[in-house]
């Protein structure tokens, strides 16, 4: 994020791995961001939060309720200056160096807490009984996934290396990217998905392809977003 802030031209920062590959061409990201007008993707849960990660250090400071998701998420510029540049978040960083598992702490917590008003956070809850807010910035087939989605690859710490089996699920996702690959198992999986992008960022250079983004522009977590000027 430090290196990224020195450069004016972006509206949106992304997060990756290098084990992963995209599942939308950079055509089609641009018109999902500029559907999101500002609003931040990252995953939160409290229900499901492993609660203990923080149990044994001090209460949160600023009243904040510790939320637990990923590392990777979506977030606008004005996010981005929050978390390098405001006091509360310094001061939250530091907090959660005492937890386990930080960075599965720091973005989240920082996105679902709307006290603290951050521009493009969500001011909702981000679970019910029943509905859990989207997570579209990258799919991963958890072994305990509520969705039942099989691993036709292997599975690693609860993880599914993905293999050639697993290509129609990984098309059908509306996620921006998808991990797991390993460049050195089932190979041709990888080789498949990356000529399926391919074929797809030509047929959009070319303008034989149309992309439609109603699935994005019907996500709930839209509407109920801290208010950001326009991007």
């Amino acid at each position: 994020m430090d290196d990224l802030w020195k450069y004016k031209k972006w509206k949106y920062f992304i997060n990756l791995t290098g084990q992963e590959y995209p599942l939308r061409t950079n055509y089609e990201l641009v018109k999902i961001l500029k559907v999101y007008d500002g609003a931040n993707d990252a995953e939160g849960t409290i229900k499901r939060a492993n609660k203990e990660r923080w149990q044994n250090v001090e209460p949160a400071p600023h009243g904040i309720t510790p939320i637990k998701g990923s590392l990777h998420i979506t977030a606008n510029r004005a996010f981005v200056d929050y978390v390098l540049h405001n006091e509360t978040a310094q001061v939250f960083l530091n907090w959660t160096k005492k937890t386990q598992i930080p960075d599965e702490t720091f973005f989240s917590s920082l996105n679902h807490n709307p006290q603290l008003n951050i521009p493009g956070s969500y001011k909702g809850e981000p679970e019910t009984d029943s509905v859990i807010k989207p997570f579209l910035t990258r799919f991963v087939n958890w072994e305990s996934t509520p969705f039942g989605w099989k691993c036709y690859g292997k599975r690693v710490r609860s993880v599914c290396i993905f293999g050639v089996e697993d290509i129609p699920l990984l098309l059908s996702r509306p996620e921006f990217f998808t991990n797991k690959f390993y460049i050195d198992y089932q190979p041709v999986a990888l080789d498949c998905i990356e000529e399926f992008h391919y074929n797809r960022t030509r047929d959009q250079y070319e303008q034989d392809w149309t992309f439609n983004t109603t699935y994005y522009e019907n996500l709930p977590f839209l509407k109920n977003v801290v208010k950001i000027n326009k991007i």
